[in-house]
């Protein structure tokens, strides 16, 4: 008797779920502040994401050839910065160049002649179309997508101010973002101690494994795209991938910004719309079919065990909180929510933790 009263009075003080919630209240807590602040976390994501790059180089020079670590750091970013000036000033003057030359090309193409041509071939042999209506759509959809981007275009251009401190950031992370994590753990209560390195070492496993997948999709998306508008013949191919490959980056909707720059260019390339449906043929139907039903479960395996309906809801909940900085955090946000509340209730229950 006196022992299953001990038992009973164990397992109160234990409370694993009790505990397990208010971990994911502090956690949805510090994500919910963080989102009034979006060029912060937008800061704090490229920051990181460099640091992620970068980071197994320095721990090259730093084990391999027994570099200090703040001296490693100074040595990558010193290669970084002779390779941006090298670029710099070989590669934007002709860049410069060529985006004036297109620019110029784009801004004195009859958009309303071609669209009303377009619309009249696109419905002679549809009676139940009207061609003005057709074209006004279209023309509405393009104006829509055009004001869409440049929007985008102008955010990132007010978002221009804050990369003065991303290398900053990026080199604090890499020189002390381990000893940081190291002494922060050095903190946690005994009784805690085993259980919180298992949920941050399953976390990293999780948001490693998912980078990695999420990169080398993007990587494959683009080398699709290159080849892709090489086949068909648009202009600059390799830029075109280029931009693809990074669009892919935001999910569902980025493929769709990803072909507004070769749409643009394909009008003023041919003169008219000839193009525009192989593009979209291209790179929305078939490289986004193979990239859903081949590349992405190839890339991310068992990385994130998510249901898809799960993931489009995330991603929903991530872009209404954030716009698109929002859907680039929500999946790795709710990796650290599900793995901590998996990984904590496992530990509380198996590692007889109480009170």
């Amino acid at each position: 008797m006196a022992k299953l009263s001990a038992q009973l009075k164990k397992a109160k003080s234990n409370r694993p779920l009790i505990k397990v919630l208010f971990l994911l209240g502090i956690i949805v807590t510090a994500f919910w502040t963080a989102s009034y602040f979006p060029d912060l976390v937008i800061t704090l994501i490229i920051s990181v994401f460099i640091a992620f790059i970068l980071h197994p180089y320095v721990l090259f020079l730093e084990f391999r050839f027994g570099i200090r670590r703040i001296y490693s750091v100074i040595i990558i970013f010193s290669i970084i910065c002779t390779l941006a000036v090298l670029a710099g000033v070989f590669l934007l003057p002709v860049a410069i160049e060529r985006l004036k030359l297109l620019y110029d090309n784009i801004r004195i193409f009859p958009l309303e002649q071609k669209l009303n041509e377009a619309a009249k071939n696109l419905t002679s042999g549809i009676p139940f179309l009207e061609a003005e209506t057709v074209a006004n759509k279209v023309h509405d959809f393009m104006q829509y997508s055009i004001q869409s981007f440049n929007e985008i275009l102008s955010s990132m251009a007010g978002f221009l101010v804050n990369l003065v401190i991303i290398p900053f950031i990026t080199f604090f992370i890499l020189a002390e973002g381990d000893f940081a994590l190291k002494h922060t753990i050095e903190r946690v209560p005994n009784k805690y101690f085993e259980m919180t390195l298992n949920v941050i070492h399953k976390i990293q496993l999780k948001l490693v494994g998912y980078l990695h997948g999420w990169l080398l999709d993007s990587l494959i998306i683009g080398i699709l795209n290159v080849i892709g508008f090489y086949i068909i013949g648009v202009n600059y191919a390799l830029l075109l991938g280029l931009i693809a490959g990074i669009s892919n980056l935001i999910p569902y909707i980025g493929p769709f910004f990803g072909i507004i720059p070769a749409v643009l260019i394909s009008l003023t390339q041919f003169g008219d719309f000839r193009q525009v449906f192989s593009i979209i043929l291209m790179s929305i139907v078939i490289v986004q079919l193979l990239d859903n039903i081949i590349i992405q479960p190839l890339c991310f395996s068992k990385t994130v065990d998510m249901h898809p309906v799960a993931v489009i809801l995330i991603l929903i909940i991530g872009n209404s909180l954030m716009g698109i900085a929002g859907m680039l955090l929500a999946i790795p946000v709710a990796t650290i929510l599900i793995v901590s509340a998996v990984e904590t209730y496992w530990g509380l229950k198996n590692f007889q933790i109480t009170a």
